[in-house]
């Protein structure tokens, strides 16, 4: 299966926010962090903004934060949020008379994306954290 870089960089992002809890920080700080490009991150970031995965706070002390937990987001909200084609073929329809056999593709490949959406709301983004061999979030300076 292939991940676009939206929800690759998305991902990056949400782990980020996470290790900065309770903090703000600005997008272009975040892009720099991880060489990432800071106009496509802030496109990420509108979307998770809208959907209601990130809050956002104006000013100097601004910036992002997540709105909730990453256990309390699910893979399969990240792809809907991030993957406009995701939804798309999921939700297709045909109006035009088929044939047997292709209804009945249509009906084993819709079944096949129920099965892999339930599998991905089912992944909660809390496991990043123990996957990441590099803890960021936890610098000390003397």
């Amino acid at each position: 299966m292939k991940i676009s870089k939206r929800v690759n960089y998305g991902l990056v992002f949400l782990l980020q926010l996470h290790y900065l809890w309770p903090e703000h920080r600005a997008v272009n700080e975040l892009a720099a962090s991880d060489n990432l490009p800071p106009k496509f991150l802030e496109g990420i970031a509108a979307d998770f903004r809208k959907s209601g995965l990130v809050e956002v706070k104006r000013g100097a002390q601004g910036g992002y934060r997540l709105a909730r937990p990453l256990k309390e987001i699910s893979l399969l909200e990240v792809f809907r949020c991030l993957d406009p084609e995701w939804e798309r073929q999921n939700n297709t329809s045909s109006r035009d008379a088929v044939s047997s056999k292709q209804e009945a593709i249509s009906l084993f490949l819709k079944q096949t994306s129920d099965s892999v959406n339930k599998v991905f709301g089912e992944l909660f983004l809390d496991a990043l954290p123990a996957l990441n061999t590099q803890d960021e979030g936890l610098m000390y300076y003397i």
